[in-house]
């Protein structure tokens, strides 16, 4: 019942399960109003108003600043037991969990008589919103406070242990005043660490034509490629598109949700690859050294070279064909080809922009909480980083300025970034491992996304960059008791005890990475926080049998033979080791002028081990919080030895 009209809406962008989504549209500038109410017998009472709540997904074509949607649950006497406020200040979709003892109004308190027996939706104004899966659930937990709605009556439910659910904490945080001018230095080493950082993903001086035959850059080149071409059939067999390659489906769901397809699946498992297979594609000596060594391929319309072009996926070859001179006897120039290689690069871009719009839609934007965050940058964090720094140079562009601007705040609000604000202390010291390994790194590469086309731009950068830093020597401090990472003895701590076989092996390889982004620049790591790192990869290797950590050591994954030092942190050993040339110009591929005390990393680095051969040779990207084995990785490996 209520007022308003209220249909069935059957189009895919605005169903998030099933086949249909209820539609309301109310027209009038008074209240509109929709009532649900429970059969007899089927209110909501006892253990259910103390442990469980609501739980719904709202869909809007386009935002309304200023507007909110009131939802009450009331008995059957009228009184109200629950209320909360949703904004309707976004489009797309939003999930929403909210547990019935969270808003309870003042001075309510549930006894063993209290009902819910009606619930009341109330909008004001004219609006239309979507609702889908509407549920009541007898146990909540986890939920997600976010800009839509925010802490109920006051009510921060989670405090500094609960890391993953401060997201709305810290998106209040201020940042602080820009500096009073650009440091020009400064501004140079941000340029010099991001291309430390691209050339990581492989060194701009190589190409894949070039890799020597057989070599472990060749051999993880061609697993990163069974990656890429799985990503290029999900995206065409798994998705569903409209006119324009819109792609409106499937329906995504966060960690915790029971229902469908995860965000994983599409930020992880697609979005990412292409990201990659895009930047290693797109660089212009990769476009010039393919397109002569495939010329003649090409004019004999060899297979070979349309694979080689395009990747192995039948539906790219088959573009990447529509881009060619006809009739094929007029391709006679390389030029020709490297005019058809940018044409499918841009066809590349476009799908990946097409897959950001897609999981925005989705729900992941700035400000939305999915119903619970719990654990999901684990899932999506890495994929959603990498890709945005991957395509950095597309984005920075004019004509994409509203984009870009959009993504820099939705990874901020994902990846906490108020916490690096925090004057003049922290209130946690150290961080977890979970997010040593994870955010620390994104962050950074926020930083280096972000546009700084003017002064005021510049000095954001700057600002934003030496409070992650501050975080970031606040993160590798060492703690006594169980907060923190790194312990008095340099053992690495996680669920309250040492874990040797996870968690704080890629945390410190994640460590040794930032270091060398870092190193040399105005935005190096502290002594303190460097010699942390490697006191702590130290102690690793004195506990460890020359590859695995024993059982006593190994948390909840007690396997002796997972051999961690080689498949977690054998990265982290050649980071650690290295000496960046002068910061003063972007690198133009890897460079390392020194080595320091490389013992740790040579002692494990056997090229004739079988094991370590299947870690080096592996560059499939992974439903993992991280992503450490890239092609230039092995670069610096090879170098360190």
């Amino acid at each position: 019942m209520g007022s308003g009209t209220k249909t069935f809406s059957s189009n895919q962008k605005t169903v998030k399960l099933g086949q249909q989504s209820l539609k309301w549209n109310a027209i009038s500038n008074s209240n509109s109003s929709l009532q649900l109410d429970f059969a007899t017998g089927h209110h909501i009472a006892g253990s259910w108003l103390i442990r469980g709540g609501v739980k719904v997904w709202l869909y809007k074509d386009s935002a309304s600043p200023g507007k909110q949607l009131e939802v009450k649950f009331k008995d059957t006497s009228g009184t109200i037991l629950c209320l909360f406020n949703a904004g309707l200040d976004f489009n797309g979709w939003r999930g929403i969990w909210v547990k019935f003892s969270e808003c309870k109004p003042s001075g309510i308190s549930f006894i063993q008589s209290s009902t819910i027996n009606h619930v009341l939706f109330t909008l004001t104004g004219a609006n239309t919103i979507y609702i889908d899966i509407l549920e009541f659930t007898d146990s909540l937990g986890k939920q997600t406070r976010d800009k839509i709605v925010p802490p109920i009556n006051g009510r921060d439910l989670y405090d500094a242990a609960n890391t993953w659910q401060r997201s709305y904490h810290w998106s209040q945080q201020l940042a602080p005043y820009l500096p009073s001018r650009v440091d020009v230095t400064k501004n140079l080493h941000l340029d010099v660490i991001k291309s430390r950082m691209m050339n990581w993903y492989l060194d701009e001086t190589k190409t894949t034509t070039n890799f020597p035959a057989g070599s472990f850059l060749e051999q993880r080149w061609n697993s990163l490629l069974r990656s890429i071409q799985k990503a290029h059939k999900s995206y065409d067999n798994d998705l569903v598109f409209v006119q324009n390659g819109e792609i409106v489906g499937p329906p995504l769901f966060c960690r915790n949700c029971r229902n469908g397809k995860k965000f994983k699946a599409v930020i992880t498992n697609i979005l990412f690859p292409l990201a990659l297979e895009y930047h290693l594609r797109s660089r212009t000596d990769e476009i010039n050294s393919t397109a002569s060594a495939e010329l003649g391929n090409l004019v004999a319309q060899r297979n070979s070279a349309y694979e080689a072009i395009a990747g192995r996926h039948q539906g790219m070859q088959d573009v990447f064909k529509t881009f060619l001179p006809s009739p094929p006897n007029t391709l006679n120039t390389a030029d020709q080809v490297k005019d058809a290689i940018k044409a499918l690069n841009l066809h590349r871009l476009s799908k990946i922009n097409h897959l950001l719009d897609y999981v925005k839609d989705q729900g992941f934007a700035d400000g939305s909480g999915l119903g619970s965050l719990d654990h999901q940058m684990n899932k999506v964090g890495a994929g959603f980083s990498h890709t945005l720094l991957l395509i950095s140079d597309s984005l920075n562009e004019a004509s994409n300025k509203s984009r870009l601007l959009d993504l820099i705040e939705t990874a901020k609000w994902y990846n906490d970034f108020g916490e690096v604000y925090q004057s003049p202390a922290f209130e946690y010291k150290g961080t977890t491992a979970d997010r040593m390994i994870t955010i620390l790194h994104f962050r950074v590469m926020i930083v280096l996304v972000m546009p700084n086309s003017t002064d005021q731009e510049r000095r954001a950068r700057i600002r934003d960059m030496e409070a992650i830093v501050r975080w970031m020597n606040n993160a590798f401090s060492v703690n006594d008791a169980f907060g923190g990472v790194i312990k008095p003895d340099y053992t690495g701590f996680h669920h309250n005890a040492i874990y040797g076989s996870a968690y704080v092996p890629q945390a410190l390889q994640v460590g040794g990475l930032l270091k060398y982004f870092l190193h040399g620049t105005k935005f190096s790591l502290s002594k303190t926080s460097v010699n942390n790192i490697r006191r702590g990869l130290e102690v690793m290797r004195l506990m460890a049998a020359k590859y695995s950590s024993p059982n006593s050591i190994n948390g909840r994954f007690p396997n002796y033979s997972n051999k961690v030092l080689i498949k977690s942190a054998l990265g982290g050993y050649a980071y650690i080791s290295v000496t960046n040339p002068p910061a003063t110009t972007a690198q133009s591929g890897i460079t390392v002028t020194d080595v320091e005390k490389p013992e740790m990393f040579l002692r494990l680095y056997d090229v004739n081990d079988a094991y370590t051969i299947t870690i080096l040779t592996d560059g499939r990207i992974k439903e993992n919080k991280y992503y450490l084995n890239s092609l230039g990785a092995l670069d610096l490996m090879e170098k360190v030895s």
